[in-house]
Protein backbone atom coordinates (compact mmCIF):
# COMPACT_ATOMS: atom_id res chain seq x y z
CA UNK A 1 0.00 0.00 0.00
CA UNK A 2 1.54 3.39 -0.99
CA UNK A 3 1.82 6.53 1.17
CA UNK A 4 -1.27 8.12 -0.43
CA UNK A 5 -3.60 5.32 0.48
CA UNK A 6 -6.18 5.80 3.19
CA UNK A 7 -6.61 3.18 5.81
CA UNK A 8 -9.98 1.67 6.47
CA UNK A 9 -11.60 2.45 9.83
CA UNK A 10 -10.27 0.11 12.48
CA UNK A 11 -10.54 -0.25 16.24
CA UNK A 12 -8.29 -2.14 18.63
CA UNK A 13 -8.70 -1.94 22.40
CA UNK A 14 -6.56 -3.30 25.21
CA UNK A 15 -6.13 -1.78 28.65
CA UNK A 16 -2.88 -2.54 30.47
CA UNK A 17 -1.19 -0.14 32.86
CA UNK A 18 -0.68 3.47 31.82
CA UNK A 19 2.97 3.35 32.86
CA UNK A 20 3.61 1.14 29.84
CA UNK A 21 1.57 3.25 27.44
CA UNK A 22 3.45 6.54 27.70
CA UNK A 23 6.77 5.85 26.01
CA UNK A 24 5.36 3.48 23.40
CA UNK A 25 2.51 5.81 22.46
CA UNK A 26 4.96 8.70 22.21
CA UNK A 27 7.37 6.70 20.03
CA UNK A 28 4.52 5.59 17.78
CA UNK A 29 3.06 9.04 17.21
CA UNK A 30 6.46 10.64 16.66
CA UNK A 31 8.27 8.06 14.54
CA UNK A 32 5.88 5.91 12.52
CA UNK A 33 5.62 7.12 8.94
CA UNK A 34 2.53 6.97 6.77
CA UNK A 35 4.18 4.21 4.76
CA UNK A 36 4.57 2.02 7.82
CA UNK A 37 0.97 2.77 8.75
CA UNK A 38 0.12 0.50 5.85
CA UNK A 39 0.52 -2.28 8.37
CA UNK A 40 -2.41 -0.86 10.32
CA UNK A 41 -3.55 -4.12 11.87
CA UNK A 42 -0.12 -4.73 13.37
CA UNK A 43 0.35 -1.24 14.79
CA UNK A 44 -3.17 -1.09 16.18
CA UNK A 45 -2.28 -4.19 18.17
CA UNK A 46 1.01 -2.61 19.29
CA UNK A 47 -0.77 0.49 20.55
CA UNK A 48 -3.35 -1.69 22.22
CA UNK A 49 -0.56 -3.33 24.19
CA UNK A 50 0.50 0.15 25.26
CA UNK A 51 -2.90 0.92 26.77
CA UNK A 52 -3.97 3.31 24.03
CA UNK A 53 -7.20 2.76 22.11
CA UNK A 54 -7.06 3.67 18.41
CA UNK A 55 -10.54 4.39 17.08
CA UNK A 56 -9.60 5.22 13.48
CA UNK A 57 -6.89 6.24 11.07
CA UNK A 58 -9.29 8.13 8.86
CA UNK A 59 -6.82 10.27 6.93
CA UNK A 60 -3.39 11.82 6.90
CA UNK A 61 -4.68 14.37 9.45
CA UNK A 62 -4.16 12.02 12.38
CA UNK A 63 -5.81 9.51 14.66
CA UNK A 64 -8.45 9.40 17.37
CA UNK A 65 -7.03 8.01 20.60
CA UNK A 66 -8.75 7.08 23.87
CA UNK A 67 -6.50 8.09 26.74
CA UNK A 68 -6.62 7.87 30.53
CA UNK A 69 -8.16 11.19 31.57
CA UNK A 70 -5.85 11.85 34.53
CA UNK A 71 -2.73 11.03 32.53
CA UNK A 72 -4.00 13.24 29.71
CA UNK A 73 -4.49 16.14 32.13
CA UNK A 74 -1.00 15.69 33.54
CA UNK A 75 0.48 15.87 30.04
CA UNK A 76 -1.76 18.42 28.36
CA UNK A 77 -2.94 20.51 31.30
CA UNK A 78 -5.73 20.15 33.85
CA UNK A 79 -8.20 21.97 31.54
CA UNK A 80 -7.25 20.09 28.37
CA UNK A 81 -9.66 20.88 25.56
CA UNK A 82 -11.37 23.60 27.63
CA UNK A 83 -8.66 26.16 28.30
CA UNK A 84 -11.15 28.94 27.54
CA UNK A 85 -13.42 27.87 30.41
CA UNK A 86 -13.18 28.44 34.18
CA UNK A 87 -14.29 26.44 37.20
CA UNK A 88 -17.69 27.16 38.70
CA UNK A 89 -18.61 26.73 42.38
CA UNK A 90 -22.26 26.08 43.12
CA UNK A 91 -22.24 27.62 46.61
CA UNK A 92 -20.23 28.46 49.68
CA UNK A 93 -17.35 30.54 48.29
CA UNK A 94 -15.65 32.46 51.09
CA UNK A 95 -12.56 34.60 51.58
CA UNK A 96 -11.90 33.06 54.99
CA UNK A 97 -11.03 29.59 56.26
CA UNK A 98 -12.44 27.84 59.34
CA UNK A 99 -10.00 29.77 61.53
CA UNK A 100 -11.26 33.06 60.06
CA UNK A 101 -8.02 33.74 58.23
CA UNK A 102 -7.73 34.77 54.62
CA UNK A 103 -6.31 32.38 52.08
CA UNK A 104 -4.19 33.38 49.11
CA UNK A 105 -2.72 30.68 46.92
CA UNK A 106 -2.28 27.01 47.77
CA UNK A 107 1.08 25.29 48.13
CA UNK A 108 0.43 21.63 47.25
CA UNK A 109 3.38 20.48 49.36
CA UNK A 110 1.97 22.32 52.37
CA UNK A 111 -1.45 20.76 51.90
CA UNK A 112 0.07 17.31 51.45
CA UNK A 113 1.96 17.72 54.74
CA UNK A 114 -1.35 18.55 56.45
CA UNK A 115 -3.48 15.80 54.96
CA UNK A 116 -0.88 13.02 54.96
CA UNK A 117 -1.55 10.65 57.89
CA UNK A 118 0.74 11.19 60.84
CA UNK A 119 1.25 7.47 61.41
CA UNK A 120 3.56 5.69 58.91
CA UNK A 121 1.31 2.64 58.93
CA UNK A 122 -1.49 4.54 57.17
CA UNK A 123 0.63 6.67 54.84
CA UNK A 124 0.75 4.02 52.06
CA UNK A 125 -3.00 4.42 51.54
CA UNK A 126 -3.00 8.22 51.29
CA UNK A 127 -3.79 9.28 47.69
CA UNK A 128 -2.46 12.83 47.03
CA UNK A 129 -3.52 13.11 43.36
CA UNK A 130 -6.16 15.79 43.89
CA UNK A 131 -3.84 17.99 45.96
CA UNK A 132 -1.03 17.55 43.42
CA UNK A 133 -3.22 19.16 40.75
CA UNK A 134 -2.53 22.50 42.46
CA UNK A 135 0.99 22.40 40.99
CA UNK A 136 -0.65 23.72 37.81
CA UNK A 137 -0.74 27.46 38.42
CA UNK A 138 -3.73 28.20 36.22
CA UNK A 139 -5.77 25.77 38.33
CA UNK A 140 -4.27 26.95 41.63
CA UNK A 141 -5.41 30.50 40.98
CA UNK A 142 -9.04 29.36 40.58
CA UNK A 143 -9.35 27.26 43.75
CA UNK A 144 -11.01 29.11 46.64
CA UNK A 145 -12.16 28.04 50.11
CA UNK A 146 -15.78 26.93 50.33
CA UNK A 147 -18.05 26.46 53.33
CA UNK A 148 -21.52 25.10 52.65
CA UNK A 149 -24.54 24.19 54.76
CA UNK A 150 -23.94 20.52 53.97
CA UNK A 151 -20.35 20.81 55.23
CA UNK A 152 -21.50 22.45 58.47
CA UNK A 153 -24.11 19.76 59.04
CA UNK A 154 -21.59 16.96 58.44
CA UNK A 155 -19.15 18.66 60.84
CA UNK A 156 -21.74 18.95 63.63
CA UNK A 157 -22.94 15.37 63.28
CA UNK A 158 -19.34 14.17 63.20
CA UNK A 159 -18.71 15.81 66.56
CA UNK A 160 -21.15 13.31 68.06
CA UNK A 161 -19.22 10.43 66.49
CA UNK A 162 -15.93 11.96 67.65
CA UNK A 163 -17.23 12.13 71.23
CA UNK A 164 -17.94 8.40 71.24
CA UNK A 165 -14.78 7.22 69.49
CA UNK A 166 -12.47 9.42 71.56
CA UNK A 167 -13.62 7.65 74.75
CA UNK A 168 -13.72 4.08 73.45
CA UNK A 169 -11.21 1.61 74.85
CA UNK A 170 -10.52 -0.19 71.54
CA UNK A 171 -11.22 2.37 68.80
CA UNK A 172 -8.02 1.61 66.86
CA UNK A 173 -9.34 -1.87 66.02
CA UNK A 174 -11.94 -0.28 63.74
CA UNK A 175 -11.38 1.40 60.38
CA UNK A 176 -13.99 3.94 59.30
CA UNK A 177 -14.66 4.55 55.60
CA UNK A 178 -16.45 7.88 55.15
CA UNK A 179 -18.15 7.57 51.75
CA UNK A 180 -19.77 11.01 51.60
CA UNK A 181 -19.76 13.81 49.02
CA UNK A 182 -16.18 15.11 48.90
CA UNK A 183 -16.67 18.40 50.81
CA UNK A 184 -18.75 16.63 53.49
CA UNK A 185 -16.03 13.96 53.93
CA UNK A 186 -13.47 16.72 54.50
CA UNK A 187 -15.77 18.44 57.01
CA UNK A 188 -16.24 15.18 58.91
CA UNK A 189 -12.48 14.67 58.93
CA UNK A 190 -11.92 18.19 60.28
CA UNK A 191 -14.30 17.56 63.17
CA UNK A 192 -12.43 14.37 64.10
CA UNK A 193 -8.89 15.45 63.24
CA UNK A 194 -7.68 15.57 66.86
CA UNK A 195 -8.66 11.96 67.60
CA UNK A 196 -8.23 10.07 64.32
CA UNK A 197 -5.80 9.56 61.45
CA UNK A 198 -7.25 11.14 58.31
CA UNK A 199 -6.50 9.25 55.08
CA UNK A 200 -7.80 11.16 52.01
CA UNK A 201 -8.39 8.97 48.94
CA UNK A 202 -9.13 11.41 46.08
CA UNK A 203 -7.58 10.16 42.83
CA UNK A 204 -8.51 12.63 40.10
CA UNK A 205 -8.01 16.21 38.92
CA UNK A 206 -10.60 18.95 38.46
CA UNK A 207 -11.70 19.99 34.97
CA UNK A 208 -14.00 22.84 33.88
CA UNK A 209 -16.39 20.23 32.45
CA UNK A 210 -15.55 17.47 34.92
CA UNK A 211 -18.39 15.09 35.74
CA UNK A 212 -16.84 14.85 39.24
CA UNK A 213 -16.74 18.31 40.80
CA UNK A 214 -13.51 17.62 42.64
CA UNK A 215 -12.53 21.31 42.71
CA UNK A 216 -15.21 21.73 45.40
CA UNK A 217 -13.51 19.04 47.45
CA UNK A 218 -10.25 21.00 47.06
CA UNK A 219 -12.07 24.13 48.24
CA UNK A 220 -13.17 22.28 51.38
CA UNK A 221 -9.62 21.00 51.96
CA UNK A 222 -8.34 24.58 51.87
CA UNK A 223 -11.13 25.79 54.17
CA UNK A 224 -10.23 23.30 56.92
CA UNK A 225 -6.46 23.12 56.31
CA UNK A 226 -5.28 25.28 59.24
CA UNK A 227 -7.77 23.70 61.63
CA UNK A 228 -6.65 20.20 60.71
CA UNK A 229 -3.00 21.25 60.98
CA UNK A 230 -3.61 22.44 64.56
CA UNK A 231 -5.56 19.35 65.59
CA UNK A 232 -3.19 16.90 63.94
CA UNK A 233 -0.47 17.64 66.50
CA UNK A 234 -2.70 16.07 69.18
CA UNK A 235 -3.22 12.76 67.38
CA UNK A 236 -1.49 9.68 68.78
CA UNK A 237 0.33 7.33 66.41
CA UNK A 238 -2.05 4.52 67.37
CA UNK A 239 -5.19 6.60 66.83
CA UNK A 240 -7.95 5.01 64.70
CA UNK A 241 -8.01 5.80 60.98
CA UNK A 242 -10.69 7.19 58.68
CA UNK A 243 -10.52 6.83 54.91
CA UNK A 244 -12.07 9.94 53.35
CA UNK A 245 -13.79 9.11 50.03
CA UNK A 246 -15.87 11.15 47.61
CA UNK A 247 -19.15 9.37 46.96
CA UNK A 248 -19.47 11.35 43.71
CA UNK A 249 -16.46 9.59 42.15
CA UNK A 250 -18.81 7.41 40.05
CA UNK A 251 -21.05 10.30 39.00
CA UNK A 252 -23.28 9.67 36.01
CA UNK A 253 -21.51 10.28 32.71
CA UNK A 254 -24.26 10.85 30.17
CA UNK A 255 -22.06 10.98 27.09
CA UNK A 256 -22.75 14.61 26.37
CA UNK A 257 -20.45 17.23 24.88
CA UNK A 258 -20.68 19.17 28.15
CA UNK A 259 -18.82 16.60 30.29
CA UNK A 260 -15.24 15.49 30.83
CA UNK A 261 -14.85 11.98 32.23
CA UNK A 262 -12.72 12.48 35.36
CA UNK A 263 -14.36 9.61 37.24
CA UNK A 264 -12.11 7.27 39.22
CA UNK A 265 -12.06 4.24 41.51
CA UNK A 266 -11.49 4.31 45.25
CA UNK A 267 -8.16 2.78 46.26
CA UNK A 268 -8.63 0.98 49.55
CA UNK A 269 -6.43 -1.53 51.43
CA UNK A 270 -6.66 -5.30 50.93
CA UNK A 271 -7.75 -7.51 53.82
CA UNK A 272 -4.25 -8.70 54.72
CA UNK A 273 -3.03 -5.11 55.08
CA UNK A 274 -5.91 -4.30 57.43
CA UNK A 275 -5.19 -7.35 59.55
CA UNK A 276 -1.52 -6.39 59.80
CA UNK A 277 -2.68 -3.10 61.30
CA UNK A 278 -4.88 -4.79 63.87
CA UNK A 279 -8.19 -3.98 62.19
CA UNK A 280 -11.00 -6.30 63.24
CA UNK A 281 -13.97 -4.42 61.88
CA UNK A 282 -14.85 -1.74 59.34
CA UNK A 283 -17.61 0.84 59.62
CA UNK A 284 -18.90 2.00 56.27
CA UNK A 285 -20.19 5.52 56.96
CA UNK A 286 -22.83 6.92 54.60
CA UNK A 287 -24.95 10.07 54.64
CA UNK A 288 -28.44 8.74 55.41
CA UNK A 289 -30.86 5.80 54.94
CA UNK A 290 -31.18 6.56 51.21
CA UNK A 291 -28.00 4.53 50.68
CA UNK A 292 -28.56 0.85 51.32
CA UNK A 293 -25.28 -0.63 50.09
CA UNK A 294 -21.69 0.25 49.30
CA UNK A 295 -20.84 1.87 45.97
CA UNK A 296 -20.15 -0.49 43.08
CA UNK A 297 -16.39 0.04 42.83
CA UNK A 298 -15.74 -1.23 46.37
CA UNK A 299 -18.25 -4.08 46.46
CA UNK A 300 -15.59 -6.71 45.75
CA UNK A 301 -13.32 -5.23 48.43
CA UNK A 302 -15.87 -5.20 51.22
CA UNK A 303 -17.03 -8.71 50.38
CA UNK A 304 -13.39 -9.85 50.47
CA UNK A 305 -12.89 -8.25 53.88
CA UNK A 306 -15.99 -9.98 55.25
CA UNK A 307 -14.76 -13.35 53.92
CA UNK A 308 -11.43 -12.78 55.66
CA UNK A 309 -13.01 -12.27 59.06
CA UNK A 310 -13.18 -8.47 59.12
CA UNK A 311 -16.71 -7.54 60.13
CA UNK A 312 -18.22 -4.78 57.95
CA UNK A 313 -21.12 -2.68 59.25
CA UNK A 314 -22.94 0.38 57.93
CA UNK A 315 -23.41 3.59 59.92
CA UNK A 316 -25.60 6.45 58.76
CA UNK A 317 -24.28 9.87 59.74
CA UNK A 318 -27.91 11.04 59.97
CA UNK A 319 -28.27 8.86 63.09
CA UNK A 320 -26.47 11.63 64.97
CA UNK A 321 -29.42 13.92 65.64
CA UNK A 322 -29.60 17.36 67.28
CA UNK A 323 -30.54 17.65 70.96
CA UNK A 324 -30.83 20.99 72.74
CA UNK A 325 -30.01 21.05 76.44
CA UNK A 326 -29.58 23.91 78.94
CA UNK A 327 -26.09 25.30 79.19
CA UNK A 328 -24.72 24.98 82.73
CA UNK A 329 -24.68 28.18 84.73
CA UNK A 330 -20.95 27.88 85.39
CA UNK A 331 -20.30 28.09 81.66
CA UNK A 332 -23.06 30.48 80.63
CA UNK A 333 -22.75 32.90 83.52
CA UNK A 334 -25.61 34.26 85.58
CA UNK A 335 -28.63 34.82 83.36
CA UNK A 336 -30.72 38.00 83.88
CA UNK A 337 -34.08 37.50 85.57
CA UNK A 338 -36.77 36.59 83.06
CA UNK A 339 -34.26 35.84 80.27
CA UNK A 340 -34.72 32.86 78.01
CA UNK A 341 -32.62 29.88 79.13
CA UNK A 342 -29.40 29.41 77.22
CA UNK A 343 -29.22 26.06 75.40
CA UNK A 344 -26.38 24.15 73.82
CA UNK A 345 -27.01 21.97 70.78
CA UNK A 346 -25.21 18.60 70.59
CA UNK A 347 -25.62 15.76 68.14
CA UNK A 348 -26.21 12.44 69.87
CA UNK A 349 -26.37 8.96 68.41
CA UNK A 350 -30.06 8.09 68.42
CA UNK A 351 -31.03 11.68 69.12
CA UNK A 352 -30.59 11.89 72.90
CA UNK A 353 -27.94 11.42 75.63
CA UNK A 354 -29.64 8.22 76.79
CA UNK A 355 -29.40 6.67 73.32
CA UNK A 356 -25.80 7.84 72.85
CA UNK A 357 -24.45 4.89 74.89
CA UNK A 358 -26.02 2.34 72.57
CA UNK A 359 -23.48 3.13 69.87
CA UNK A 360 -20.92 0.99 71.70
CA UNK A 361 -23.25 -2.00 71.74
CA UNK A 362 -24.39 -1.58 68.15
CA UNK A 363 -20.87 -1.20 66.71
CA UNK A 364 -18.73 -3.32 69.06
CA UNK A 365 -16.67 -0.47 70.42
CA UNK A 366 -15.29 -0.90 73.93
CA UNK A 367 -17.36 1.48 76.10
CA UNK A 368 -15.71 3.77 78.67
CA UNK A 369 -16.54 3.50 82.37
CA UNK A 370 -18.00 6.97 82.21
CA UNK A 371 -19.12 8.87 79.12
CA UNK A 372 -18.43 12.60 79.13
CA UNK A 373 -19.30 15.47 76.83
CA UNK A 374 -16.77 18.26 77.07
CA UNK A 375 -17.71 21.52 75.37
CA UNK A 376 -17.93 25.29 75.91
CA UNK A 377 -15.83 25.28 79.04
CA UNK A 378 -17.64 22.58 80.96
CA UNK A 379 -17.99 18.82 81.03
CA UNK A 380 -21.16 16.84 81.36
CA UNK A 381 -21.56 13.23 82.43
CA UNK A 382 -23.91 11.27 80.19
CA UNK A 383 -25.73 8.61 82.25
CA UNK A 384 -25.99 5.02 81.12
CA UNK A 385 -29.39 4.11 79.67
CA UNK A 386 -31.77 2.17 81.88
CA UNK A 387 -34.02 1.02 79.05
CA UNK A 388 -33.49 -0.94 75.87
CA UNK A 389 -32.57 0.77 72.63
CA UNK A 390 -35.56 1.93 70.62
CA UNK A 391 -33.75 1.50 67.30
CA UNK A 392 -31.18 -0.74 65.66
CA UNK A 393 -28.40 -0.07 63.16
CA UNK A 394 -28.91 -1.03 59.50
CA UNK A 395 -29.06 -4.78 58.92
CA UNK A 396 -26.26 -4.56 56.40
CA UNK A 397 -23.67 -7.02 55.21
CA UNK A 398 -21.69 -6.68 51.96
CA UNK A 399 -22.93 -9.20 49.40
CA UNK A 400 -21.32 -9.82 46.03
CA UNK A 401 -23.40 -8.45 43.17
CA UNK A 402 -22.86 -7.93 39.43
CA UNK A 403 -21.24 -4.57 38.65
CA UNK A 404 -19.09 -3.25 35.82
CA UNK A 405 -16.18 -3.37 38.27
CA UNK A 406 -16.35 -7.09 39.05
CA UNK A 407 -13.22 -9.10 38.27
CA UNK A 408 -11.25 -6.04 37.16
CA UNK A 409 -8.26 -6.45 39.46
CA UNK A 410 -4.78 -6.50 37.99
CA UNK A 411 -2.95 -9.63 39.02
CA UNK A 412 -4.20 -12.88 40.48
CA UNK A 413 -3.27 -12.58 44.14
CA UNK A 414 -6.33 -13.18 46.35
CA UNK A 415 -7.46 -10.07 48.19
CA UNK A 416 -5.59 -7.80 45.80
CA UNK A 417 -8.08 -4.99 46.29
CA UNK A 418 -7.67 -1.27 45.94
CA UNK A 419 -4.48 -0.18 44.24
CA UNK A 420 -4.36 -3.12 41.84
CA UNK A 421 -7.73 -2.50 40.23
CA UNK A 422 -8.15 -1.93 36.52
CA UNK A 423 -11.01 0.18 35.23
CA UNK A 424 -13.68 -1.09 32.84
CA UNK A 425 -13.49 -0.01 29.23
CA UNK A 426 -14.41 3.62 28.68
CA UNK A 427 -14.34 4.57 32.37
CA UNK A 428 -12.28 7.67 33.20
CA UNK A 429 -11.02 8.00 29.64
CA UNK A 430 -11.09 10.82 27.06
CA UNK A 431 -10.92 10.73 23.27
CA UNK A 432 -8.33 13.00 21.68
CA UNK A 433 -7.20 13.73 18.14
CA UNK A 434 -3.47 13.10 17.69
CA UNK A 435 -1.71 14.40 14.57
CA UNK A 436 0.77 12.25 12.66
CA UNK A 437 3.66 14.15 14.21
CA UNK A 438 2.39 13.40 17.74
CA UNK A 439 0.58 16.61 18.72
CA UNK A 440 -2.77 16.49 20.49
CA UNK A 441 -4.88 18.70 18.25
CA UNK A 442 -8.30 18.26 19.79
CA UNK A 443 -10.24 16.80 22.70
CA UNK A 444 -13.64 15.22 22.29
CA UNK A 445 -15.46 15.68 25.58
CA UNK A 446 -18.57 13.59 24.96
CA UNK A 447 -18.03 10.22 23.29
CA UNK A 448 -20.55 11.18 20.61
CA UNK A 449 -19.40 14.80 20.29
CA UNK A 450 -17.16 16.83 18.04
CA UNK A 451 -13.63 17.91 18.79
CA UNK A 452 -12.58 21.04 20.62
CA UNK A 453 -9.13 22.53 20.19
CA UNK A 454 -6.42 21.29 22.52
CA UNK A 455 -3.71 23.25 24.24
CA UNK A 456 -1.24 21.76 21.74
CA UNK A 457 0.94 19.78 24.13
CA UNK A 458 2.79 16.57 23.31
CA UNK A 459 2.43 13.00 24.54
CA UNK A 460 5.57 11.81 26.23
CA UNK A 461 7.16 15.26 26.22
Amino acid sequence: MNSKSKLKQKRSTVNPSSSQSEPLASWFTNHISRRSLGKGMVWAAVLGMAGVTIYKFASDDGSEVSYDSLELQKKEGWNVGSSDKTLTFREGLTEYDSRQKTWSGSDPNYLISIYQPRSPQWQPFFVPSLIQSLSQLSLNSQIKPINTAAMNEAYQRAEGLRNLISQSTNANQTLIIADLPGPASIALGAAMADTTQLVPVFDNWPHPLGVVRSHETLGAMIYYAREIEEKKSKVADDAPAILLLDSNRLASYTDQDTQFDNRYLAKIPPADQLKQRGIKQVIYLVKDPAQKEELDDINDDLVEWQKNGIDVRMLQLSEFKPYDEPLQASAAGAAPAGAEPVVQRHYYYGGSPLMHWWFYSHYFYGPPRQLMWMDSGYSRTIPRPTSASTFQPPSYRPVSRPTVFNATRVGTAPGASGVGKARPSGFGRTSVRVSNDGRVTGTRVGRSGSYGRSGGGWFGG
